[in-house]
């Protein structure tokens, strides 16, 4: 059961690095030139991003599956179908990852193909630069909230369970939701 423990742990960990890893967004000027630097690196850190996902979430699902029919107690079977879960999960991210990128990609896609001048370029750009700024505040803060719910919801159901087995899940999902929460307020 430790060793499941373990596992678990380092899923989570990886959960918390996965949601500061990717706020990669654009913070420098509204300058056409730069921005397309910034598009075409991004481009290239999605896709082996997506390839990253989609191996270990294939590595995951497999341990998953395989874990799942080779335990026998009822804790560390629901530990490997969670797994097997996240794994599937993580699969369909990095798919996403590859495939569509970011969303940088569509605006940089309707500019360059515009006709517009680099001059009109960078205005559009500006607006939309602002604009997200807004946006992506918004969001941490939304993901903050959501994190801080799930993680209370959790103890709560910690507090009333009888059982220790699933006593210790609800413990431990709070506790990665309340280190998410924490993790995306700064």
């Amino acid at each position: 059961m430790i060793r499941v423990f373990l596992v678990f742990l380092i899923l989570a960990l990886s959960c918390v690095g996965h949601a500061r890893e990717r706020q990669n967004y654009y913070d420098g000027n509204a300058q056409w030139k730069e921005f397309q630097q910034f598009v075409a690196e991004q481009r290239a850190e999605d896709e082996k991003l997506g390839l990253s996902y989609m191996i270990s979430g294939a590595v995951a699902t497999i341990g998953g599956v395989y874990g799942y029919y080779a335990a026998e107690e009822v804790f560390s079977r629901s530990m490997f179908a969670i797994t097997s879960t996240v794994g599937l999960a993580a699969i369909g991210l990095g798919a996403s990852y590859y495939w569509t990128g970011n969303e940088y990609d569509s605006l940089y896609y309707a500019l360059e193909g515009s006709g517009l001048s680099l001059s009109e370029r960078n205005k559009v750009l500006q607006r939309y630069l602002e604009k997200e700024k807004i946006e992506r505040e918004n969001r941490k803060w939304i993901r903050v909230a959501t994190h801080a719910v799930i993680a209370a919801v959790n103890f709560y159901s910690a507090s009333r369970e009888t059982n220790d087995d699933a006593k210790t899940v609800f413990v431990f999902l709070g506790g990665v939701n309340a280190l998410m929460a924490v993790t995306y307020s700064f």
